[in-house]
């Protein structure tokens, strides 16, 4: 015979049942339909930076492709790390993605001494984008035009040189202090929010050096405002044809290659981490933003969630020998 707590027990199972029963298919049917409303795509450097122009091209290809708006939130502030916490806490539902490079998911862990999130594990790889090579860009005014009188300049006037980057800890970050290391020179970093606020006081005459991606200064190049001495990479970029490699210019060891790519908050759905890695590698592939990001001054990469995992545990422990190498460190 049942008592009362019988009664109850039985009454606690049945609405668990209830519960289980009713959650799971609206969970999958979530992912079925997904997108059914706007998706908010977090940026944590300013509008105008190398990670907002190209978040914007693949945004709104994706806005194209499924009927639903990819909008683009910048964040700026301490390297990324107020984005990448921001959609780190958010739901994961795919509602809530990341655009973002080394500096947040592989820099960041070394350089600061202490992170209020973990980028690898609360979050995870959707796709890479691209690869990006840095472009070394100077004022027109300063008589450097290649890698050699840059570091020739900076000996003979040590600390009267300053670089302008989006933020400490970015891949242009360790990009000047791996030239200082290797070159044994002095040249002052100074950090703004975001690339495209360097790139004003550069313009204004107050910045000398910038080391970035070729979509923050190819107009300014193309114009004549600023003058790119070299591509730090292994290979010439398409939007700018006729500057030199680092390995050209006579510094074969001074590379340093950037990436891009989505990340969602740890416990997304893997329906809907496969639906959006489909979707941003039909982006890639759409002719028309393949040739935008390409005249960016990007190399389309691509590639599936896991191929992203990879390059992720492939990257963390390079950059954290380099952090450690520059001698960088943040609170």
């Amino acid at each position: 015979m049942f008592n009362r707590f019988s009664l109850r027990a039985l009454s606690a199972a049945a609405i668990g049942l209830c519960t289980i029963f009713t959650v799971a298919p609206t969970y999958a049917q979530s992912a079925t339909n997904y997108p059914n409303k706007s998706v908010k795509v977090v940026v944590g450097f300013s509008a105008g930076g190398g990670l907002d122009v190209l978040a914007r091209i693949v945004s709104q290809r994706m806005s194209e492709q499924t009927g639903q708006q990819f909008i683009v939130d910048n964040k700026p502030g301490a390297g990324s790390n107020i984005a990448g916490e921001f959609v780190a806490r958010s739901a994961p539902d795919g509602y809530t993605l990341l655009h973002t490079n080394a500096a947040l998911m592989s820099i960041n862990p070394a350089l600061y001494t202490k992170m209020s999130f973990s980028p690898m594990k609360e979050l995870i790889p959707l796709s890479q984008l691209v690869r990006l090579p840095l472009v070394v860009t100077v004022r027109p005014e300063l008589p450097i035009k290649t890698l050699a009188e840059l570091r020739d300049y900076a000996r003979a006037n040590p600390g009267k040189l300053n670089m302008g980057s989006g933020g400490n800890g970015g891949s242009p970050h360790l990009a000047l202090e791996l030239f200082k290391s290797q070159n044994k020179v002095n040249i002052v970093h100074v950090p703004y929010k975001g690339s495209a606020d360097a790139l004003k006081d550069m313009l204004g005459g107050s910045i000398d050096v910038m080391i970035d991606a070729i979509s923050v200064s190819a107009p300014q190049i193309k114009a004549g405002k600023v003058r790119a001495i070299a591509i730090a990479g292994d290979q010439r970029s398409p939007a700018l044809p006729e500057v030199p490699t680092s390995a050209e210019a006579g510094m074969p060891e001074y590379t340093m290659m950037g990436w891009q790519g989505w990340v969602a908050p740890a416990g997304t759905p893997k329906e809907i981490v496969a639906k959006l890695s489909d979707e941003l590698q039909k982006a890639l592939r759409d002719p028309a933003t393949k040739r935008k990001i390409e005249e960016a001054g990007y190399f389309v990469v691509g590639g599936n969630a896991d191929e992203f995992a990879a390059l992720l545990a492939k990257d963390a422990p390079r950059y954290a020998d380099l952090v450690k190498m520059s001698g960088a460190k943040l609170d």
